[in-house]
C-alpha cells in the first residue's frame, strides 16, 4: 500500500474468499479504519489490532458491516508494517477470531517477528529488480535520439536519464533547469503545464497535446512528453513493487543557431589539440552524435571514438558531458 498516495499496489490473500479479496482490492482497502493507525506506525512495527484499535470501535461502519463481519470469525488480527522507498508500504496481516484473540494474538505476533527480516529483504530485492527493469527502459528510449535533447523523469520529476544534448540544456539553464536532480522548466507558466503532464502521464492518465512552447531570454523551446511502455501486469510475475511509469521529455529549440562559426582557436593554444581535433569538437558541439560526427567527417566510428578520447584527455575532462560544458564556454 502507497499510503502517501492511496493506492494498493499489490495484493496477495491466503483463507480469504476471491470475492471479498477483490472487493477489498477494488474498494475497502480504501476506507479500512485501520488506515490512519498504520500511516503513522514506523517501519517493522507489529501490532495486534484490539490492542491498538479494537473492532468495536468501528462496529457501525461500511468496512465492518459489508466486508470485515460477512466473513465471519476474522475481527481481530495482528499486522506488520515495513517501509519501502518512495513511500511504498508493505503491511503483512494476520485475522483470527476475536474469542480467540488472547491465545492467537501473542503467536501471531511471534510469527510476525521471525519473518520480518525475510520481508525486508524481499523488499530490498523487488527495489534492485525495479531499478534495473527502469534503467534499461530510460536507455533504450534515447538511443537513436541524438537530434534534439532527451531525457527520461519519472513523477517526482526525477531525472534518470539524458542525452548529451540535453546535458548541455541542463548546464546552460536556458530552457531546463536541473536542481536537486530535478527538472524545471526555465519559463515558470510552461514549467506549471509541465508538471501538470507530468502527473497525468505518470499516473497512466491519457494525455492530449503533451507538447508546450514557450520562450525565456535565451530562445523559443519545445517541449515534447511521452509516458514510455511498461511491462503489461497481466504477462510477468506479480511484485511487491510495481515498476513506476517513466516519461520521455524532448526539448528541441525553435530557429537555433547552429554555432558553426563558434570561434575554438583557443583549444588549439591551451589544450594543444590538433585542426582535425578541433573540427570534431564543433560537430559534437553541433549537438551530433560521435556516429553523426564521424559520418560528416568521413571517418570511422573507431576513429571517431579513439578522437574524441584523446580530446577528453587534452582538455582533462572525463566525460562527454564535461566536455560539452567546456567546449560551451569557450564560444
Amino acid at each position: 500500500m502507497n499510503f502517501a498516495e492511496s493506492r494498493l499496489n499489490f495484493l496477495s490473500v491466503q483463507n480469504i474468499d476471491p470475492a471479498f479479496a477483490k472487493s477489498f482490492r477494488d474498494h475497502f482497502a480504501y476506507i479500512n479504519p485501520w488506515i490512519p493507525y498504520w500511516s503513522g506506525a514506523r517501519s517493522g512495527m507489529t501490532a495486534l489490532s484490539e490492542e491498538v484499535f479494537p473492532a468495536r470501535s468501528f462496529a457501525d461502519t461500511e468496512f465492518y458491516n459489508d466486508w470485515l463481519r460477512p466473513q465471519k470469525d476474522v475481527e481481530a488480527g495482528a499486522g506488520m508494517k515495513i517501509v519501502g522507498d518512495r513511500g511504498e508500504t508493505i503491511q503483512f496481516l494476520m485475522n483470527f477470531p476475536l474469542s480467540l484473540s488472547e491465545t492467537y494474538g501473542k503467536a501471531a505476533v511471534e510469527v510476525l517477528t521471525r519473518v520480518r527480516g525475510n520481508l525486508e529483504r524481499s523488499l530490498s530485492l523487488a527495489r534492485l529488480m525495479r531499478t534495473s527493469v527502469e534503467q534499461a527502459v530510460a536507455a533504450a528510449a534515447l538511443v537513436e535520439r541524438n537530434r534534439c535533447a532527451a531525457f527520461v523523469v519519472e513523477g517526482s520529476r526525477l531525472v534518470r536519464e539524458a542525452n548529451q544534448m540535453a546535458l548541455q540544456i541542463f548546464s546552460s539553464g536556458q530552457a531546463v533547469i536541473v536542481r536537486s536532480d530535478r527538472c524545471f522548466m526555465a519559463n515558470t507558466v510552461a514549467d506549471a503545464r509541465f508538471g501538470l503532464i507530468l502527473d497525468n502521464l505518470s499516473q497512466g492518465i491519457p494525455t492530449d497535446g503533451a507538447r508546450i512552447s514557450f520562450r525565456t531570454s535565451a530562445g523559443a523551446w519545445q517541449v515534447t512528453m511521452a509516458a514510455l511502455p511498461t511491462a503489461d501486469p497481466s504477462r510477468t510475475n506479480v511484485s511487491v513493487l510495481p515498476p513506476r511509469q517513466l516519461v520521455l521529455v524532448l526539448v528541441t529549440e525553435l530557429n537555433p543557431a547552429i554555432p558553426d562559426t563558434a570561434d575554438l582557436s583557443a583549444l588549439s593554444a591551451i589544450f594543444k589539440l590538433t585542426p582535425s581535433e578541433i573540427m570534431f569538437c564543433r560537430r559534437l558541439l553541433r549537438g551530433e552524435s560521435v556516429a553523426d560526427a564521424a559520418e560528416q567527417l568521413g571517418i570511422t566510428v573507431e576513429t571517431a571514438r579513439t578522437r574524441l578520447k584523446s580530446i577528453l584527455q587534452k582538455t582533462g575532462t572525463s566525460r562527454q558531458g564535461q566536455l560539452m560544458l567546456l567546449l560551451s564556454r569557450l564560444q
